[in-house]
C-alpha cells in the first residue's frame, strides 16, 4: 500500500520560508474540499493504514473459524441402531448379500404388521470423528433436522446482532464497539464447548455468532473509514484475506482434533488474538468528524500523519468544521439511521438491492461449502480447497479499479451461476467438486468486492447501519443455506446447485441495473450526496 502513494508537497516545511500571504493562499481549502482530501494530506495509504489493516483483519480470521467449524461440528458420521443396549448388539436387515445394518428402525416385524419400532440408541462410526454434535446429542433419524438448526441459530443471532452493533457503532464509535464485542466473544466461545445439552449449545452458538458479527462490522468499518479513496479497494480486499486463512485453519484444526468441543476451543483462542490489541485501536477520524468532534478528529489525523511521515497544516481542525458531514449523533433519534436507509426513492432502491444481493451472496457462498463437504469423499479436503480457492479471488483487486466496482461485482455473480448450473449434467465425484470450487472461487471474489462497494455507495451518516443491514441479509441467507444444501440435497443431489446458480444470475442482473459505480469518487457523506449518484 505504501508504494503506490503519491507524495504530497510538504506544506508545513515550506510555510517557514514563504510570505504570510502565501501561507494563507496555500492553506485556503477549496470550496469542494472533502474529508478524503484531508485524509490524503495525512496519508491515505501509508504505514498507519498498513498496520491498521493487519490489526483489524484478525477479526476476519476469528469470524471465519467460528463460522466454518460448524461444518465439522454438525457432520453426521455413519451410524447403526443398537438393538440390544445391554449387549451392544447391532440390528440388521437380512439381504441376499448378508446382513445390512439398520439406521433408524429396529427390525423384527414386517411393515405390513404395523409401524416399525423406531431406534432409540445408536452406535457411531468414529473413524473420521471422535465426536460431533450429532454423536453427542444423537441428532439422527427423526432428529436429523436439528443439524441445520445449529447453523440457522448462528445466522439468526447474527441477524439480530448486525443492526444492534451496527447502530451502536454509529452512536458510540467503531473502536469502542470492537472492544465490547471482542470481550463478549472471548467469554462466550469457551462456554459453548462446555454445553451439556442441545439447548445450551444453541444458546452458546447464538452468543458467539452475535459477538463475532458485531466485531467484524466494527473493525471493518473502522479500517475502511481510515483509508484513503485511492487505496480503499486494495485495503478492503486485503482485509478479507485472513478469512480464507481462517477457513484453511479450520480444516487443519478439524483434521488434527476430530472432536467438536476441542474445535470450539480453537475458536475461542482465535478471539484471544484480538484481545490485547483492541484497546490500542484509534477511533475512526471520519466518525469523529461526522459526529462533531472536530478536535479529536484533527488529533486522529495528526496521528495518522505522524506515522506516515507527513505534516498537516495548522488549520486542519477548522477545515474539518467546514466539511458537510453527517449531523452530530446527539441531534439524531435512535431510529434515524435505519429510517434514512429508506428515506428516498434512491435510498430505498439501494437498500432493497443491498438486501437481495447479500441474501443471495450468503445462500450461495455458505451453501456451496455445505454442499461440497457432503458430496466430497473427504470433508477436510473439501474445506481446505474451499479456503484455498479464495486466495486467487484476490485477483479482483486490480480489476475493480480498472473496470469499476459494478461490472466486477456483477461478473462474480454471473460467473458463479455459469460454474454451478452445469452440475446436474456431470457425473458425481471430482467433476462436481471441481465445479463447486470454481463457483466458490467466483463467489469468494464477490464477497471481497461487495464489502468495498457497499462502503462506497452508502453515506457516512448511515454507513455502519447499512453494513448492519447487509449483515442481517447475509444472516438470512446463511440461515437458509444448510436447509437448501441438506434439504434439497436429500431429494436430489444436484438440486442445491441449480438453486444456487439461478439465484447468482439474478443477483448479477440486479447489480447491473441498480447499483452505482463508485470507483474514483469520494465517499458520500450524507443522504443528499447519494441523490447525486447514478
Amino acid at each position: 500500500m505504501t508504494g503506490s502513494i503519491k507524495p504530497h508537497q510538504t506544506d508545513s516545511l515550506e510555510m517557514t520560508t514563504v510570505h504570510d500571504s502565501e501561507v494563507t493562499k496555500r492553506e485556503e481549502p477549496s470550496q469542494e474540499e472533502t474529508f478524503d482530501d484531508l485524509l490524503d494530506l495525512a496519508g491515505g495509504g501509508g504505514r498507519f493504514q498498513l498496520l491498521l489493516v493487519f490489526a483489524t483483519s484478525l477479526g476476519a480470521l476469528t469470524a471465519a473459524i467460528d463460522t466454518f467449524c460448524i461444518v465439522f461440528k454438525v457432520d453426521s458420521p455413519d451410524h447403526w441402531c443398537v438393538r440390544d443396549a445391554a449387549n451392544n448388539s447391532l440390528s440388521c436387515v437380512p439381504t441376499e448379500a448378508g446382513c445390512e445394518a439398520e439406521s433408524c428402525f429396529v427390525p423384527g416385524s414386517n411393515a405390513t404388521d404395523g409401524p416399525r419400532p423406531a431406534c432409540v440408541q445408536w452406535q457411531f462410526d468414529h473413524s473420521v470423528y471422535q465426536s460431533t454434535v450429532v454423536t453427542d446429542f444423537e441428532l439422527v433419524c427423526d432428529r436429523s433436522d436439528l443439524r441445520s438448526m445449529v447453523f440457522t441459530v448462528q445466522m439468526l443471532a447474527a441477524l439480530v446482532a448486525a443492526p444492534l452493533f451496527g447502530v451502536l457503532g454509529d452512536w458510540y464509535g467503531r473502536a469502542r464497539g470492537a472492544a465490547v464485542t471482542v470481550i463478549l466473544f472471548t467469554v462466550f466461545a469457551p462456554l459453548m464447548a462446555a454445553a451439556t445439552s442441545l439447548w445450551t449449545l444453541l444458546v452458546g452458538a447464538a452468543a458467539t455468532a452475535a459477538t463475532h458479527t458485531g466485531l467484524y462490522i466494527c473493525l471493518f468499518t473502522l479500517c475502511m473509514e481510515s483509508v484513503g479513496e485511492r487505496h480503499r479497494s486494495v485495503a478492503g480486499l486485503v482485509w478479507v484475506l485472513p478469512w480464507a486463512g481462517g477457513i484453511m485453519l479450520t480444516a487443519a484444526a478439524g483434521w488434527l482434533l476430530r472432536s467438536w468441543w476441542q474445535l470450539q476451543l480453537v475458536c475461542a483462542a482465535a478471539g484471544l488474538l484480538l484481545l490485547p490489541g483492541v484497546w490500542l485501536l484509534p477511533e475512526s477520524p471520519r466518525w469523529l468528524a461526522a459526529h462533531g468532534r472536530t478536535e479529536r478528529a484533527a488529533a486522529a489525523l495528526r496521528q495518522i500523519a505522524a506515522v506516515n511521515g507527513r505534516a498537516l497544516p495548522a488549520d486542519v481542525a477548522e477545515r474539518l468544521r467546514r466539511l458537510s458531514l453527517a449531523p452530530p449523533a446527539e441531534d439524531t433519534s435512535r431510529c434515524r439511521e435505519a429510517l434514512l436507509l429508506f428515506s428516498s426513492r434512491r435510498m430505498c432502491c439501494l437498500s432493497l438491492a443491498t438486501i437481495w444481493l447479500w441474501v443471495v451472496m450468503a445462500v450461495v457462498y455458505y451453501g456451496i461449502a455445505f454442499d461440497s463437504a457432503q458430496l466430497a469423499d473427504n470433508a477436510y479436503l473439501a474445506m481446505l480447497l474451499s479456503g484455498l480457492v479464495e486466495v486467487p479471488s484476490m485477483a479482483a483487486v486490480p480489476l475493480i479499479d480498472r473496470l469499476g466496482r459494478r461490472p466486477v461485482m456483477a461478473a462474480t455473480y454471473l460467473l458463479t451461476g455459469a460454474a454451478i448450473l452445469p452440475v446436474p449434467a456431470v457425473p458425481p465425484g471430482w467433476p462436481v467438486l471441481l465445479l463447486g470450487m470454481l463457483g466458490k472461487l467466483a463467489i469468494g471474489a464477490g464477497f471481497g468486492v461487495i464489502y468495498v462497494h457497499l462502503e462506497e455507495y452508502m453515506p457516512t451518516e448511515v454507513r455502519n447501519a447499512a453494513l448492519g443491514l447487509s449483515t442481517m441479509a447475509e444472516s438470512v441467507g446463511g440461515a437458509l443455506s444448510p436447509h437448501v444444501a441438506y434439504g434439497l440435497g436429500g431429494w436430489h443431489w444436484a438440486a442445491p446447485s441449480v438453486v444456487f446458480g439461478v439465484l447468482a444470475v439474478s443477483a448479477g442482473l440486479v447489480t447491473l441495473l441498480v447499483l452505482p459505480e463508485t470507483a474514483g469518487r469520494p465517499l458520500p457523506e450524507t443522504v443528499r450526496d447519494v441523490q447525486k449518484t447514478r
